[in-house]
């Protein structure tokens, strides 16, 4: 199952950041906006859409430990992304996160989802354009289940938060969530807010995971 084409489903399909903000594209094109759709689209086209999540996340980790730890990029800090004492997650251990498509990715897959349908944006009609188009989009009979029974049966934030067992993998989560959801509606702010409580990531953190995803493209 090819997981990098169902979020580009997702993003055709409109199904993240509102119907209406749907954008038709390579990857993550249709699931963000503004700046973070061209930073992101960019990033995709060249290494996938599960890769650019996981790229940003450690540009953002990164970012974050210069700005926060003391000694910066060559600090040592703890598994809880927070604590001081033991070695900095690595750009492997992030990457690793969607190279398993099993389990990361198809976490971060389910996050963008719930994330999506956290802020009401889709009521019964929109649900069943979304459903239709993504009938017609060039995926498998397997990749179109799934995307249907999660659009369906989004799992709830605990779910989700409950299979998050390494700080890189709710980083990740973080950012997929930021990435899937329009965050100017109240909704989106509070379920933003809730989860990065419930994942316990620093302030500082959840302000650089935003500042990259918004941050102007290289020339």
């Amino acid at each position: 199952m090819n997981l990098n084409n169902i979020v580009q489903g997702l993003s055709k399909s409109g199904a993240v950041s509102g119907f209406a903000g749907g954008l038709a594209g390579s990857a993550l094109v249709g699931a963000v906006s503004g700046k973070k759709g061209r930073k992101m689209a960019k990033s995709a086209l060249k290494v996938g859409a599960l890769a650019a999540v996981g790229g940003l996340a450690y540009n953002a980790y990164q970012q974050y430990r210069q700005n926060n730890i003391p000694g910066g990029a060559g600090s040592q800090v703890a598994g809880s992304a927070t604590d001081h004492g033991a070695p900095a997650i690595s750009e492997e251990r992030f990457a690793a996160v969607t190279d398993n498509k099993e389990s990361g990715g198809l976490l971060i897959v389910r996050a963008m989802i719930a994330a999506a349908a956290s802020d009401g944006h889709l009521d019964p009609e929109e649900q069943r354009r979304v459903f239709a188009e993504v009938e017609n989009l060039e995926l498998t009979r397997d990749e179109k289940a799934m995307l249907f029974d999660e659009l369906r049966s989004p799992l709830g934030m605990s779910d989700i938060v409950a299979q998050v067992n390494e700080p890189e993998v709710a980083i990740e989560i973080y950012a997929a969530s930021l990435l899937a959801i329009d965050e100017s509606r109240i909704e989106a702010q509070a379920y933003l807010g809730s989860l990065a409580l419930a994942l316990e990531l620093p302030r500082n953190l959840v302000e650089s995971i935003h500042h990259q995803a918004s941050s102007p493209l290289d020339a």
